[in-house]
């Protein structure tokens, strides 16, 4: 294995530094269009469900306009907004949005400085009409982004608070709050510096914002369409609102699940591992080919999933055997995720009904129709198998959100928008098949027909009015009006118990201070380095794990 890595795989793009992408990143020809796409003129959604690798793709992409740069002129601007959930307490809307500028602002100006472009020019000081003679522009920027972030801790007036950052109120600051004037601002960047476009990579672009924040960044994302912007944003599927933009219309959707149909999905997969261990290690796990293949199909085309079920399969890199394979397939996908999906109703208490509702649907009635429609083929020596099932595009709400929730979670991803059946229009999805062979009691043995026999002509559908959609009445759908601020209240005043990080760790960070999932995020990674042995890159892997839990707590 790669000295890099120690003794564990890397599950998250964030815990990798710029230079490390490429030991790593293994390219299929799905990911080459998603990347081409990302460089391209074309505005984009990158839809995909957690671990299917959308970061790693806004970033490859960026390194490679970034080595083109001299080229072809495009500059490539990466602009995460992990810190949204602490603007939950501002009440005024304005100052989200002036927060969000001010990021791609401050994104912009730095990766300009680091190209070496803006050495005696002076256009932002020109646009950004506040006093920056005796201190940077980007700390002005930085430092009003964090005072936004940490106002949850303010014990003083706010609105003084801002004003004293930049010297005057934002709302006296055109380039925080009319976009003229911040497309006047990048006009005058390119056709200055001789740049052809900036392209605006969003990640975190809006599964950690709230209902009201989503609508939010949608809104700015359609309005900075221009001839010098284009953006892009990775996004989970499930629950979005996009007020009036329109996804379909406002930019391309693009997908980033890996179709396990593809006649090259196991090797591309295959190569996933193997990036990521030596030679010996990969050679034990290539003797037992037929039970890797297993839980590469069970991953579904989840990188996260392959590499976390790899590792338990192998009991930490040692070696794959039947039993170990068998008891993962059980353990990992019928309770691991399932247990996930589930934490999602102890957060949101309000719609626990719906979630738990979501479960039930897919656990009693799809798998067991599932199952039954498999059995009685093999049964009949008929190879045809399925994982894939249908709703109609007209069923009740809360049945589509429930299933949204359930794609969010990796459980399902929609396979197939609009497809007819008996000349009604349905959406197709796909049933993670880790789930749908852990209903069995050797699920290795039943794999092998599963896989071989696989067709998405085949499915179970279930109508507009379907006798499977029981007990609707006492569900409640999330919505704009639901109170976020409770549910992510509750979150961060979790415990750094939750998190998958060893028991020393959590003890030594405790020692510094550290208590809370909030006492890691509302402080910078450097923060976590007070604690003995928490170096520069563990550090980083922590606060990414505390920010992700959260994330993923509430991120329905």
């Amino acid at each position: 294995m790669n000295d890099t890595y120690n003794d564990e795989f890397i599950y998250r793009t964030e815990d990798l530094k710029d230079s490390q992408l490429d030991e790593v990143f293994v390219e299929s020809k799905m990911d080459r269009d998603n990347i081409e796409f990302l460089k391209s003129r074309t505005p984009a959604l990158l839809v995909g469900s957690r671990g299917t690798g959308k970061t790693m793709l806004l970033k490859i992409a960026e390194k490679e306009l970034d080595t083109n740069f001299e080229e072809n002129k495009v500059l490539s601007v990466f602009v995460s907004f992990k810190k949204a959930i602490f603007l939950n307490t501002i009440e005024d809307i304005k100052f989200f949005r002036q927060w969000m500028l001010a990021k791609i602002l401050f994104k912009i100006k730095r990766k300009l400085e680091k190209k070496g472009l803006l050495t005696n020019n002076d256009l932002f000081g020109r646009y950004f009409n506040v006093d920056v003679s005796n201190h940077n522009l980007i700390d002005t920027l930085n430092q009003f982004t964090r005072l936004l972030e940490k106002a949850s801790k303010k014990t003083v007036d706010f609105d003084s608070e801002v004003s004293h950052v930049f010297g005057q109120e934002t709302e006296e600051i055109e380039l925080l709050n009319e976009l003229d004037y911040f497309h006047a601002l990048i006009e005058d960047l390119c056709e200055e510096l001789e740049i052809e476009r900036i392209v605006l990579l969003f990640d975190e672009a809006c599964h950690n914002f709230i209902p009201l924040q989503q609508r939010e960044f949608f809104t700015l994302f359609r309005d900075l369409r221009s001839a010098y912007i284009c953006c892009k944003a990775a996004v989970y599927p499930g629950i979005s609102s996009f007020g009036t933009f329109q996804k379909f219309h406002d930019a391309t959707v693009r997908k980033v699940e890996r179709d396990i149909l593809e006649d090259n999905y196991v090797e591309n997969m295959r190569d996933i591992i193997k990036k990521q261990t030596d030679k010996a290690v990969y050679k034990k796990f290539e003797e037992q080919g037929q039970l890797l293949n297993i839980l590469i199909y069970a991953a579904s085309g989840n990188p996260r999933l392959l590499l976390k079920s790899i590792y338990l399969a192998s009991n930490g890199f040692k070696k794959l055997t039947s039993s170990r394979v068998n008891e993962t397939i059980k353990n990992f996908y019928r309770s691991q995720i399932w247990n996930e999906h589930t934490k999602l109703g102890e957060i949101y208490t309000g719609h626990k009904n719906l979630i738990d509702w979501g479960r039930e649907f897919i656990e009693n009635v799809v798998l067991h129709d599932t199952i039954d429609k498999n059995d009685t083929r093999l049964e009949k020596g008929i190879n045809q198998q399925t994982i894939f099932f249908a709703i109609h595009r007209d069923a009740p709400e809360t049945v589509k959100q429930a299933i949204r929730i359930l794609e969010y979670s990796g459980i399902v991803s929609l396979h197939t928008e609009g497809t007819k059946v008996r000349r009604k229009v349905f959406d197709r999805y796909q049933i993670n098949l880790g789930i749908a062979l852990s209903g069995y009691e050797t699920p290795t043995v039943r794999a092998e027909n599963l896989i071989k026999g696989l067709s998405i002509k085949l499915f179970t559908d279930y109508g507009q009015n379907s006798p499977s959609y029981n007990n609707l009445e006492n569900l409640n759908l999330i919505t704009e009006n639901t109170d976020f601020k409770d549910v992510i209240d509750r979150v961060l005043n979790m415990s750094i118990e939750i998190l998958d990080i060893t028991e020393f760790q959590k003890t030594t960070i405790k020692s510094a201070g550290f208590h809370t999932l909030r006492d890691i995020l509302e402080g910078e990674e450097s923060d976590l380095q007070k604690a003995r042995l928490i170096g520069e890159k563990r550090s980083r892997v922590i606060w990414n794990i505390a920010y992700n839990a959260t994330v993923e707590y509430f991120s329905g």
